[in-house]
């Protein structure tokens, strides 16, 4: 297919799925039995489908990751939510000195950074690494939730003997068919996206009290030495109808962080300003 075309693997390394979200949960019931390790702060989803199939699970920092003892270890690269990046090479060797694992890489924010730094292709060769990625970002189609796996076949037919029949309904198939017969075409320009997104965030970081958090992607984490995220967060939204991620629901961070994205000059200059008048 196009899909499996576009990123360098045969079909049998890949597999649709009803958004990243299926993936995840599917990876977790393939995997029932087994100890797991999440690089924490991260997305919930994947403690939530450990949780549900009742894998035990460990919350890690990325300075901290050792996947000895681990059958499965999660990782978000780009990180969701302050966009630090792992470089590839970094990665490939942690996969290849613990072939024991299996690696997660959920790569939903990989076209949002100018690193090379998708695993793809290296499933041909890695038999203990999965590769989750997600249209909703990039093409911004939320609502038909279409996702995929790139993994070694044994991987795929795995998680395929989980799968539910008919997860990813007809319109979402048609959405992706076209969009990966028009990938090139249709992407966005992410070098212009992040030369605003560094504009943006340094002038989030001269108001006074907040504190940005480097990132390689459009989005970042804002530390607040004053007042709280919810506290923040209502302001915006009840003064000034402008909505921001709390991110205290992150585990790993505390009541003290928001998680902004460039959305254009005008409503960046709306917010900076909003954060300006908050006391």
């Amino acid at each position: 297919t196009a899909a499996a075309d576009k990123h360098g693997v045969s079909e049998d390394h890949f597999l649709f799925t009803n958004g990243a979200t299926e993936a995840f949960y599917l990876i977790a019931q393939a995997f029932v039995g087994q100890k797991a390790a999440i690089v924490a702060p991260t997305f919930s989803e994947y403690q939530d489908a450990c949780r549900i199939h009742g894998l035990p699970y460990d919350l890690v920092k990325k300075a901290a990751l050792d996947p000895t003892g681990y059958g499965l270890v999660w990782l978000c690269n780009p990180n969701n939510p302050d966009g630090t990046l792992i470089p590839s090479n970094e990665l490939i060797d942690l996969i290849e000195d613990h072939p024991a694992t299996t690696f997660v890489v959920d790569e939903a924010y990989i076209e949002f950074t100018d690193q090379l730094a998708s695993l793809a292709a290296e499933v041909k060769r890695l038999s203990n690494l999965i590769v989750v990625r997600s249209l909703t970002k990039t093409f911004a189609i939320p609502g038909l939730r279409l996702g995929y796996v790139m993994a070694a076949q044994d991987l795929i037919g795995r998680l395929l003997s989980k799968k539910m029949p008919w997860s990813v309904n007809t319109l979402a198939i048609h959405a992706g068919l076209e969009i990966f017969e028009h990938y090139e075409t249709w992407q966005f320009e992410v070098a212009e996206l992040l030369e605003e997104t560094r504009a943006f965030a340094a002038q989030v970081f001269t108001t006074e009290g907040l504190e940005v958090i480097p990132s390689h992607t459009s989005y970042f984490l804002v530390k607040l030495h004053r007042g709280t995220a919810a506290g923040l967060k209502a302001y915006l939204a009840e003064q000034h109808g402008i909505l921001v991620r709390d991110a205290t629901n992150f585990q790993g961070l505390d009541g003290e962080h928001i998680r902004l994205a460039t959305q254009g000059p005008e409503a960046n200059q709306a917010l900076l300003n909003a954060l300006k008048q908050w006391n």
